[in-house]
């Protein structure tokens, strides 16, 4: 039996839920009903679903340890270890896993030398023994994983059967053995299962919902459609005399090729690759880029900007629906690219293009041709004046409306439909919004040398903009939130700026309403469901705790607030939102009814 902690709550009386659009004194208390269930203690390994509505938290038992997950304790083990491995390696968090929906669960305890999967708070199949560990395997174990698949009904791991071999435990039902896996090479996506296998011959197999593909070499670059339709990997095959390689798509192999590099698949299924193919002209003899039945030699790559890092490249943009792909291709052997869309040229030449990117309804195509005049938008193979710099180009979601900026001696204008806005000193990065409908944007113009005016819907609003924080810098995937954040049905906006009577006071500006708390900074917004409420987390001071500003009313205080990812704090409904808090070295699950 898992024994269930005991909780707590407490009430106070609803009086009336507050729209969003209703201003509040500063301080306000909120009237809600509070309810705390307790989660367990504050320790050094907490983990939560990536939706928020779970934590499991490892602590000791005793002289030994086990995992609370949602206020219930698990078995005890000697040890939670935080990775599955050979050696001693640990990371802080893993392997606790939680389904992405669905609120399953999965981790690793160890009891002697044995390592056992615990799911869903049972112990489920022992994944290895001092026994089972004996014997070589060529296995990595740095990439081994508890796979869910997004609703949480499916899960897939490896579990050893004995030495030197290997089972996938797929839905409790394990696989016959392999020699070893390829754990970066196992996907779950809809309701299908793929992974690659070796067998006792050396040979590597695809392994699709438990039928065991062909035999190769080695297989590569797996790749599976995010509805589990189709999959695509490629296979190589090596003899004394030639290598040979094929991009195989569902189970059927394409062309044999010398060498097949950088595979990407389309939303539909489809691939392309770069591989190298006899010449047949003179002047070299490059890549070919091969998409469906097109080979086109002479192409190059794009990329788009990303916040840190080398910014990964592509060979082909894909439409949503996968009907429609663009490549740049060069003018070989004359200088310049073309733009070319189902191997057709779209617009001008250009010395260089960038930034291909498709609406979200794949019927219109942006890119930036570049030549020694400046940088040129484009689309739909129309060019628009010249830049010396474009930068952060939108679609709107629903792909009628666009936006970017761009720079030249005169200034930064912000380009909308089309249309140029007022010049401005510069434009606030990152802070360009559609809402979600389409039908609005927002974005932040440099006015001063000093700081942003928000324009909303086009009108310059007369306050300086500022930003919402994240309370946990060190998050992973790190959280990142909006400066303009609308609505889920986008006829409200919420942002932070500073009040134009002169007061200098930091406020949540809610459809331009100031809702303002203790301290200048807000953190972690959030609107309900129904688009009907507003809240975010604040700091009430140096010592003084944390608490939530919901329709500008204040919720009772704690010590602290865990944020360990971007659902953490919100809206659990549309008259519900959750929390978790922190008091006396306790975490609460907390929950403010409207």
């Amino acid at each position: 039996m898992h024994a269930r902690l005991s909780s707590s709550a407490a009430l106070v009386i609803v009086i009336s839920a507050h729209p969003a659009h209703a201003q509040a004194a500063a301080g306000q208390p909120l009237n809600a009903k509070v309810q705390e269930a307790l989660m367990g203690p504050v320790t050094q390994r907490v983990v939560m679903s990536d939706d928020g509505d779970h934590l499991a938290i490892v602590t000791p038992k005793g002289s030994r340890e086990i995992v609370i997950i949602d206020g219930v304790e698990g078995p005890v083990f000697d040890e939670i270890p935080a990775n599955y491995s050979w050696g001693n390696y640990r990371q802080r968090g893993g392997p606790i896993v939680f389904s992405p929906t669905g609120g399953r669960s999965a981790y690793v305890g160890r009891r002697a030398g044995d390592f056992i999967a615990v799911v869903d708070g049972k112990e489920a199949v022992t994944l290895s023994t001092p026994e089972t560990v004996k014997g070589h395997s060529y296995t990595d174990l740095t990439s081994w994983a508890f796979v869910f698949n997004k609703d949480g009904s499916r899960l897939a791991y490896g579990a050893q059967s004995g030495p030197g071999t290997w089972v996938m435990v797929v839905d409790g039902v394990k696989s016959p053995p392999y020699r070893a896996f390829d754990f970066n090479q196992l996907a779950m996506n809809g309701k299908r299962v793929v992974y690659v296998a070796q067998t006792a011959d050396m040979k590597w197999h695809a392994v699709v919902d438990g039928k065991v593909g062909q035999a190769y070499d080695t297989i590569s670059s797996l790749k599976v459609t995010s509805d589990g339709a189709h999959y695509a990997f490629i296979g190589t095959k090596r003899s004394p005399t030639a290598l040979s390689q094929w991009a195989v798509i569902d189970g059927v192999e394409g062309a044999v090729e010398r060498e097949i590099t950088e595979l990407e698949q389309a939303p539909d299924g489809r691939v392309a690759y770069m591989t190298m193919r006899p010449q047949t002209t003179s002047g070299g003899n490059p890549p070919h880029l091969i998409v469906g039945a097109l080979d086109a030699p002479w192409t190059t790559t794009f990329g788009y900007p990303v916040p840190a890092g080398a910014a990964p490249q592509y060979h082909v943009a894909w439409s949503a629906d996968g009907k429609r792909f663009a490549y740049i291709q060069q003018n070989h052997p004359n200088p310049g690219v073309t733009v070319m869309v189902n191997g057709k040229p779209m617009g001008q030449s250009y010395n260089a293009a960038s930034g291909l990117m498709w609406s979200p309804d794949g019927s219109r195509l942006w890119y930036v041709g570049h030549t020694p005049n400046g940088a040129f938008p484009v689309i739909d193979g129309e060019e628009l004046a010249g830049f010396n710099l474009v930068k952060e180009f939108q679609w709107s979601p629903d792909g009628k409306r666009y936006a970017f900026y761009g720079t030249n001696a005169t200034g930064t204008v912000m380009i909308v439909d089309g249309k140029e806005q007022p010049k401005a000193l510069g434009m606030s990065p990152d802070a360009l919004r559609f809402s979600p409908d389409g039908k609005h944007i927002a974005y932040g113009a440099q006015t001063t040398g000093a700081g942003y005016q928000p324009v909303v819907d086009l009108v310059l609003k007369p306050h300086s903009l500022g930003n919402f924080h994240v309370k946990n810098q060190n998050t992973n995937p790190r959280i990142t939130i909006p400066v303009f954040f609308y609505s889920p049905d986008g006829n409200h906006l919420a942002y932070v700026g500073v009040k134009p009577d002169g007061s200098g006071k930091t406020v949540v500006w809610v459809d331009g309403v100031a809702q303002q708390g203790p301290m200048p900074s807000y953190f972690h917004p959030s609107w309900s469901p129904d688009s009907k409420h507003f809240a975010a987390v604040i700091s009430n001071g140096s010592g003084q705790g944390w608490t939530i500003m919901l329709d500008g009313k204040l919720s009772p205080a704690y010590e602290d607030i865990l944020v360990l990812n971007a659902a953490s704090a919100g809206f659990a409904d549309g008259r519900t939102y959750r929390f978790y808090a922190i008091k006396a070295g306790q975490i609460y699950r907390v929950t403010l009814a409207l």
